[in-house]
């Protein structure tokens, strides 16, 4: 296996860091500290919330105390009503309630990028609305990031217009580094094309450890689905989970924390990932300093000694369960919820407009897309367009000003795209900021493709 950055420590180093760590520890030095993050809403993204609610459950059994777990989510599907089971949330088919006790730090419009960096940087004064709860952490504290949502390339989707941008996200581990502010991090990413935010710009000297659910070009995958072989419960019309996600939490579960390391867990999401579904699959990759994937579980998640105070009867499957797509996860939702609803009912009648809607304006996202690559490009479009992202330099900060200028462009003119829309049109993005299309020029091809601007959101 390549492994693309440090390679595995000296035993010298190890027995340092070992006595290191030993000493700190018997000197109460060191806090485990945690943000967790979800960055969609809707029924349809079920899914998202329930990671990150379990992932709670998670930390929690390993002993990290809630005043150290930061939780930004939307919270709208517990109480959803089209959530089968009011006030619970599930993260496998036969799973618990992971939604008890889950902190609300950031919800609803306060997740955001404003938030979610003020919460990282550690600085109370850039908050808005929310407890105030940011990572107040000091140079022998651990942090441990998880992040899931819909993902473009280079870029976390957040709710509506919001990206937490891979430069942007790099640029403030940088500053938190520079700053004392923590001994070691560890980061899992959940979304497709999440591998683009870290490839070729996380350094591997700032002791931070990542690992996302796959490379920079691919789709990640849901998982307990309805029509899959594993499904949810009858009622549930969405999937319950991701793969990569429900890979690295229910070995965390199944794991001795205290003697288990974080490659070890890598190396067993990999393999439960590359070999759940032979169609399906990604490839999940690490990042950064993968010395520190030499440390315990335990470091970061706790070592589990809290677990007979939590509720464990999830389903640990290991043969092949069926994944979905995560641009057909909503389709499926909306599918679903129209064969559910009585003929000739009102809820019939919007379930199938709400279907046919999505139908509309992923349609209309590939029409305007096309369009703006006819408009900027002619019959060469085919060699800048869809299929094939180009290499390109991930230092130029240009480059990045670029992706950010034609997102904006795109919104200004045309309105906010779905995250169908935005990951065809991240590939075209990348590809038109290579071959050094101007802002003059965005703005003349985008107001002439959305005469009238595209008000669905």
């Amino acid at each position: 296996m390549v492994r693309k950055s440090k390679g595995v420590r000296s035993i010298k180093n190890q027995v340092s860091q070992f006595i290191e760590e030993d000493v700190a520890g018997s000197n109460g030095l060191g806090t485990k500290w945690a943000f967790l993050v979800a960055g969609s809403n809707g029924i349809e993204n079920y899914r998202h919330q329930a990671d990150v609610c379990h992932a709670y459950q998670v930390l929690k059994s390993g002993g990290l105390k809630d005043e150290n777990i930061i939780v930004m989510m939307f919270d709208d599907i517990a109480n959803h009503n089209k959530n089968p089971r009011p006030g619970v949330i599930i993260n496998s088919p036969n799973g618990p309630n992971v939604y008890q006790g889950v902190p609300k730090d950031y919800t609803g419009h306060n997740v955001n990028p404003t938030n979610f960096f003020a919460v990282l940087n550690g600085d109370t004064s850039y908050t808005i609305g929310g407890t105030g709860k940011v990572l107040n952490t000091t140079s022998n504290d651990s942090i441990f990031i998880y992040m899931v949502s819909h993902g473009t390339i280079h870029a976390l989707d957040m709710i509506n217009e919001g990206y937490i941008w891979g430069v942007d996200l790099v640029i403030a581990l940088k500053k938190k580094h520079d700053a004392l502010s923590y001994k070691k991090m560890v980061i899992y990413i959940e979304s497709c094309f999440s591998g683009s935010i870290f490839d070729d710009i996380l350094p591997d000297n700032i002791g931070i450890y990542a690992t996302t659910a796959s490379n920079g070009e691919e789709n990640s995958f849901a998982i307990y689905c309805p029509e899959t072989p594993f499904p949810p419960p009858a009622g549930f019309t969405f999937c319950l989970g991701d793969t990569y996600s429900i890979s690295w939490m229910e070995d965390s579960e199944t794991s001795n924390r205290s003697t288990q390391t974080l490659f070890d867990q890598y190396l067993s999401v990999v393999n439960r990932v590359q070999n759940m579904d032979p169609i399906y699959m990604s490839h999940v990759m690490e990042y950064g300093d993968t010395t520190v994937s030499n440390d315990l579980i335990a470091t970061y998640f706790g070592d589990g000694s809290a677990s007979s105070n939590s509720q464990s009867s999830y389903e640990h499957f290991t043969m092949k369960t069926g994944l979905v797509k995560q641009d057909d996860a909503s389709l499926l939702h909306l599918k679903l919820e129209l064969e559910k609803a009585p003929d000739g009912s009102k809820d019939k009648s919007k379930a199938q407009k709400e279907l046919y809607d999505e139908i509309a304006r992923r349609k209309h996202e590939d029409h305007t897309i096309n369009l703006i690559a006819d408009l900027l490009f002619g019959e060469e479009k085919d060699s800048i367009k869809m299929d094939h992202v180009r290499k390109v330099d991930l230092h130029d900060v240009d480059y990045w000003d670029c992706l950010k200028m034609l997102r904006k462009a795109y919104q200004d003119h045309c309105g906010i795209l779905s995250p169908y829309g935005k990951k065809l049109y991240s590939r075209v993005s990348v590809n038109m900021c290579n071959v050094g299309i101007s802002e003059a020029q965005m703005i003349a091809a985008t107001s002439q493709a959305c005469p009238i601007k595209n008000h669905i959101s």
